[in-house]
């Protein structure tokens, strides 16, 4: 039954053309991944590793040599840049050849091989003189199961760039809400594999906010106050956060009374006392007290995968985030004994006026009693 037109036309089959499309927005945002904007990590040079004896060395090829990746991701792809100290070899001279990431798409260590659930690889085929991308998916016991295979692969490169592009649809990877992935280059020489990794990278970016409550107090010399100071991160990782504070004068002593490492809980905040204190002598004034939190995304033992039975944990750097926040410490004059006296009674006049009033109305009736 239709219900009403709009300039002739049904509006029950508007709404019919309409729904579908909200249906698919609606859910293609609720299944979507992160979207963030292009961001970039740098990676050492010559910094290889021999997989097999797990030695570092200076001796893969110059085309596998990482400076840089640049990522970014719109919620449905992931793509990046990797940049290479020499322009890529479009015929290398090698039997094996690879640029690609491990992904670990639910920062779970005990899923996928070490916590790597995914392998996407763009490799060099000797025999077919082609290269090919591929994309696995891992097993704890390292069995892999090949997920899509692209033979003949191209469009990757430009002829003489120092460059290659890695990406793919994270529909594949079934969307992960969160995931870390670590960037890789390397070749095969005389049955060794020579390996430059970049050290991992948290998606969603990580975030570590610092504050404290009051933000502002009032001293005078001699005194001191606690405060509180919060740690908010991105929930779900759990980090350990190392607090510190700082200032630019003696006139202030501060420390944690209780922990200044705090591991943050999966819901993303934690507390700790910060004592404050100034010295008998300290000059009145206005200063500046700087906290600084320091902690690894993701946690050191989310990080550290074991990859082809060889352990990386002396080799692959960690995501470092340093953020810190600033408080106003006002040390004023000490109070003068009237000062003290107008606060004394600021703070209790009114109990006194009460207690006054008590008095005299209860004086009457205390003087017929003793009268009689």
């Amino acid at each position: 039954m239709y219900l009403f037109k709009i300039n002739g036309i049904y509006s029950n089959t508007i709404f019919r053309c309409i729904i579908p499309f909200l249906i698919v927005f609606i859910l293609s945002n609720i299944f979507a991944s992160p979207q963030f904007p292009e961001q970039e990590i740098i990676d050492d040079t010559s910094d290889w590793i021999e997989l097999y004896s797990r030695n570092s060395t200076s001796a893969g090829d110059r085309y596998t040599d990482i400076v840089s990746i640049d990522y970014f991701s719109d919620g449905k792809s992931f793509n990046s840049t990797i940049w290479l100290l020499f322009p890529f070899k479009e015929v290398p001279n090698r039997e094996n050849v690879d640029y690609g990431m491990y992904i670990d798409s639910d920062f779970n260590p005990t899923t996928g091989f070490g916590g790597i659930d995914y392998k996407i690889e763009i490799q060099w085929n000797n025999d077919t003189q082609q290269w090919n991308k591929v994309i696995e998916s891992w097993s704890p016991y390292g069995k892999t199961k090949v997920l899509y295979n692209i033979t003949n692969y191209k469009n990757f490169y430009n002829t003489h760039e120092n460059y290659v592009t890695l990406s793919f649809d994270l529909g594949q990877l079934l969307n992960p809400k969160k995931y870390k992935i670590l960037f890789y280059a390397e070749t095969k020489k005389e049955e060794s594999y020579l390996t430059d990794f970049t050290r991992w990278v948290a998606i969603p970016p990580p975030q570590l906010i610092v504050s404290t409550s009051p933000n502002s107090i009032d001293l005078v010399p001699g005194q001191k106050k606690t405060i509180e100071v919060m740690v908010n991160s991105s929930a779900g990782y759990e980090p350990t956060v190392n607090l510190f504070t700082q200032n630019r004068s003696n006139e202030i002593i501060s420390s944690f009374l209780e922990y200044n490492r705090l591991r943050i809980p999966s819901y993303g905040m934690a507390t700790t006392p910060l004592t404050i204190a100034t010295s008998p002598n300290s000059n009145p004034g206005p200063y500046t007290l700087f906290i600084f939190a320091n902690t690894t995304f993701p946690p050191e033992e989310l990080i550290k995968p074991r990859v082809s039975n060889i352990d990386y944990k002396s080799s692959i750097p960690t995501e470092n985030i340093i953020t810190q926040s600033t408080m106003l410490i006002t040390i004023k004059e000490p109070s003068s004994f009237l000062d003290q006296l107008s606060n004394f009674w600021d703070k209790s006049g009114g109990f006194l006026s009460f207690f006054y009033g008590i008095i005299i109305g209860i004086t009457p009736f205390i003087y017929k009693k003793f009268k009689k």
